[in-house]
């Protein structure tokens, strides 16, 4: 049965979709049109990312990454995945919504790939990461 994580939400998420919220507003208020209508896409855009990230880890030894409907979904093999490590980092285009994270190394395609997450429940992620690849790495920080 396939397992699913839900991402982590840091409190820097929370006060970007405030932010973002108040200028929806406020634009509207001023009757900003332009404006108005595009912070309403960046509102939907980080809620739908809000709701919709997660990770799924399948029983054919899949792990598929998942940031919503308008970012292309990726998919590695977990008996590809070299190692895992705790990263604390600020980049905002990974597929984590927390800066507490794990960057997976990964081989694809004859090439080193590294892609960060952040699931909620970080023990039983990595737990069952494990159980599949017996020779994957956990790397303390």
């Amino acid at each position: 049965m396939d397992r699913t994580f839900k991402t982590e939400v840091g409190w820097w998420y929370w006060i970007l979709i405030s932010i973002t919220s108040l200028l929806l507003f406020f634009f509207f208020w001023m009757h900003d049109t332009l404006l108005a209508i595009i912070m309403a896409v960046l509102v939907i855009y980080e809620i739908e990312m809000l709701i919709h990230t997660q990770y799924v880890i399948t029983d054919d030894g899949l792990l598929k990454v998942e940031t919503g409907r308008f970012v292309k979904k990726f998919t590695l093999r977990i008996d590809q995945i070299e190692s895992i490590r705790l990263v604390r980092s600020m980049i905002f285009w990974a597929p984590a919504l927390s800066f507490h994270r794990y960057e997976i190394k990964y081989n694809g395609n004859n090439k080193t790939v590294k892609v960060q997450v952040s699931p909620r429940n970080k023990e039983a992620f990595i737990s069952k990461l494990k159980s599949m690849n017996d020779k994957l790495v956990i790397q303390d920080k």
